[in-house]
């Protein structure tokens, strides 16, 4: 690319090749190149002329002096975050090569010590590539701390999924709704939270890593927590429930007859067992399931668990039906029931219901006719409507409730975001003044333990609406493809309604589907739910 010659008169460059035809990077490590020689009275702008400009075989950039050797270099550069060095060798020209010791003291002079590939520095010593950087020591990232982990040891919530035999007959007497716990059983045991692995850069700077976040154990009535605080029991003999992200232990409040005069209303902490029928009028409330064994008439049953009637509910428009779990009847007709889980009978008519989960009308029937009914996951029969083209309605997919919830948390977030950021830069400054040892007046101090406790809560509260903000994204997923299913006969007078679309049944159909697809409500063959 270019010769060099130091004659009497003084020290020449000349350009081997023609300067249009060397790319920006050349010319410079030209330049590089001679600059290392140190030569004496070097003419700068002499050698510039020559290579960028200049058609003269040859130029003058120095007076007279002796070609002296020039040693091999090794430029060091450390990464902006201190995680990864790079070096590059420069020739030697008549002088000294590199040697690894050689290596290792000029990375020791730019405090690269920690993280070096040796393997790579002996290849390098014996096979130098010039001008080129190379990797040559990398930091080691620092691995957070995993959170604590809540393990449960007993199964919570089971769903009532009562059998149909060959003759479609539900068979009550196999739900399986009740997990019995023992006292002193083992409810749930905690995993606790690791402190992580520290980082460190190539100057061996030390990274900290973040510890897990610890966690409460869901202590609910009729736990207790042992001694290690890793554990949590049962205190009684009962029935282990999840409600409200907390497990409780429910003993059970039997009565003999029916729910009338002779009892009046039931409000009781655990679960409910009823031998005969619910009156009219009545109400029995449940902080665990109720079981009816009669028929519920015009009463009000509330549960924080399942609600199962053998029989059925003639709801007469007053009766009510309110359930943390599912609801399982014989028959529901003229009532009003609303369930976070699933809603099963063989015949639900002329009734009001809304569940998170699916309506499944099975059995022998397998009916659905009349009232308005909203399933968050789907509903299932095997006819819906009737010959008589009675006005049925149905909706599947999430809840008004639930979506106004969730942009309302959303926004929360957003506010108690902005406003645990300003707690925490008043902190911040206040801290600042005390370390530079400046005492903090009575009112900073105040201001100090009052942003401090704002900050803790705003903390807290926000960690609690983000688990919940998640919760209500895995409902609105789930719900995106509710669909509705009739494995017999759809009648004409049957609206279907899948979020925002809907669509009126005009003619008899069978062995459907209905689903939402490209904003509009399609029938499609049959697909189970």
């Amino acid at each position: 690319m270019y010769l060099l010659e130091f004659r009497d008169d003084g020290v020449y460059f000349k350009l081997t090749s023609n300067p249009s035809d060397l790319i920006e990077s050349d010319k410079r490590k030209m330049i590089q190149r001679l600059k290392r020689k140190n030569l004496e009275g070097l003419q700068l702008n002499a050698l510039l002329q020559a290579i960028y400009k200049s058609d003269a075989p040859e130029v003058k950039i120095a007076h007279a002096q002796p070609d002296l050797p020039v040693d091999e270099e090794m430029n060091v550069r450390i990464s902006n975050d201190q995680m990864q060095a790079f070096i590059t060798f420069l020739p030697p020209e008549g002088g000294k090569s590199l040697l690894e010791q050689d290596i290792i003291r000029l990375l020791e002079d730019a405090s690269v010590v920690f993280g070096i590939k040796f393997d790579i520095l002996k290849e390098m010593v014996l096979k130098k590539s010039f001008e080129e950087e190379i990797l040559v020591a990398q930091g080691t990232a620092p691995q957070n701390g995993q959170d604590a982990i809540l393990k449960f040891h007993i199964e919570l919530n089971k769903k009532a999924t009562p059998r149909i035999d060959e003759d479609g007959q539900i068979d009550y007497r196999l739900l399986d709704t009740i997990e019995n716990v023992k006292k002193g059983q083992l409810l749930v045991s905690m995993i606790p939270p690791t402190l992580g692995v520290s980082g460190r850069t190539v100057s061996n700077k030390e990274i900290p890593a973040k510890p897990g976040k610890s966690i409460n154990l869901p202590k609910g009535k009729n736990t207790e927590i042992s001694e290690d605080k890793q554990s949590m029991l049962a205190s009684i003999d009962g029935k282990a429930e999840l409600i409200d992200k907390k497990v409780h232990v429910f003993s059970m409040h039997e009565v003999k007859e029916s729910v009338d005069n002779s009892t009046g209303n039931i409000d009781f902490v655990g679960n409910v067992v009823i031998n005969g029928n619910v009156v009219g009028g009545f109400e029995v409330r449940a902080g665990g399931f109720i079981e009816v064994k009669g028929v519920v008439e015009g009463a009000t049953l509330m549960a924080g668990g399942n609600i199962v009637l053998k029989r059925g509910m003639q709801g007469m428009g007053k009766g009510a039906i309110v359930s943390g779990g599912n609801v399982v009847a014989r028959f529901i007709e003229s009532g009003n029931v609303s369930a976070k889980g699933d809603v099963i009978a063989e015949a639900i008519m002329h009734s009001n219901v809304r569940c998170g989960g699916k309506i499944k009308a099975g059995g022998k029937k397998g009916l659905l006719v009349g009232g308005k009914l909203h399933a968050g996951q789907g509903i299932s029969a095997f006819t819906i409507g009737s010959p008589m083209a009675t006005y049925t309605e149905l909706e599947v997919g999430i809840e008004p409730e639930i979506r106004k919830e969730y942009d309302i948390l959303k926004k929360d977030s957003e506010v108690m975001g902005n406003d645990l950021k300003k707690a925490e830069q008043i902190l911040t400054l206040l801290n600042k003044m005390e370390v530079s040892g400046q005492p903090l007046p009575l009112d900073k101090q105040l201001l100090k333990v009052k942003a401090k406790n704002t900050a803790s809560a705003l903390s807290a509260k926000l960690d609690d609406t983000k688990i919940r903000i998640l919760e209500l994204e895995d409902t609105i997923l789930s719900v995106s493809e509710s669909k509705v299913s009739a494995s017999k006969t759809v009648y004409s007078g049957v609206t279907v309604a899948i979020g925002v679309s809907s669509i009126r049944v005009k003619d008899t159909v069978e062995f459907v589907t209905f689903k939402r697809e490209h904003g509009e409500v399609r029938i499609v063959s049959y697909q189970p739910i």
